[in-house]
C-alpha cells in the first residue's frame, strides 16, 4: 500500500510540475511585449492536465483514507494485544507467587509431620504441589500462546499448524511427576 501511495504521489507531483511549467509559459507569454494568439491546443492540454490533477488528487485522498483506516485498525489490535499480554503477565506472576508459597508450605508440612499419617499427608502435599506446578505450566503455555497470537496478528501471518496443543503439559515433566507419584503410592 505504501508503494501505491508513493507511486501516486510521484504521479501527482509530476502532473503538478507540468501544470506549473505550462502556467509559467502561459504567464510569460502573456507578459511578453508581443501578443500571442490563444492556442486551442494549449488550452486543451491545460484542461487535460487539470483533469489528471483532479483524478490524482482524488486517488491520493483515497489512498490516505485507506492508510488511515489500516493504521487505526493496527493501533486497536496492538492495544488489545498489549492489554491481553499485561493481564497474562500479571496472572503468571500471581501463579508463580502462589506456587512458591505452596511449595514452602508443603516443605513445612513435611518437616512438621511425624507419626502414622505422615507419609499420607506428605504424599497429598506433594500431589498438590505437582498439580500446582502443572497449572503454572499451563498458564505459561497459554501466555506464550497469547504472545505468538499477538505477533502473528501483527505480521498478519497464519497461525501455526493445529497439530500442536498449547495447553498440553510437556510429556517429560508430567509423565515423570505421575510416575513418581505412582511409585510413592505403591
Amino acid at each position: 500500500m505504501r508503494d501505491d501511495l508513493n507511486v501516486s504521489e510521484k504521479r501527482l507531483i509530476a502532473a503538478l510540475d507540468r501544470i506549473d511549467q505550462f502556467l509559467d509559459r502561459t504567464a510569460a507569454s502573456r507578459h511578453a511585449p508581443q501578443p500571442v494568439p490563444a492556442d486551442a491546443e494549449a488550452a486543451s492540454q491545460l484542461h487535460e492536465l487539470q483533469a489528471e490533477n483532479r483524478r490524482l488528487s482524488q486517488e491520493l485522498a483515497a489512498l490516505h483514507e485507506r492508510q488511515s483506516v489500516t493504521l487505526s485498525d493496527c493501533e486497536q489490535r496492538l492495544a488489545e494485544a498489549h492489554r491481553r499480554l499485561v493481564e497474562a503477565g500479571e496472572e503468571a506472576a500471581r501463579l508463580s507467587a502462589a506456587n512458591e508459597a505452596l511449595a514452602e508450605a508443603n516443605r513445612a508440612l513435611i518437616a512438621a509431620q511425624q507419626g502414622d499419617g505422615a507419609q499420607d499427608e506428605a504424599r497429598r502435599a506433594l500431589e498438590a504441589e505437582v498439580e500446582s506446578l502443572r497449572a503454572a505450566r499451563a498458564a505459561e503455555v497459554a501466555q506464550m500462546g497469547e504472545i505468538v497470537d499477538a505477533l502473528d496478528r501483527m505480521i498478519e501471518a497464519p497461525a501455526p499448524a493445529a497439530g500442536v496443543s498449547e495447553t498440553a503439559p510437556a510429556p517429560d515433566t508430567a509423565e515423570h511427576a505421575d510416575a513418581a507419584l505412582d511409585e510413592g503410592r505403591g
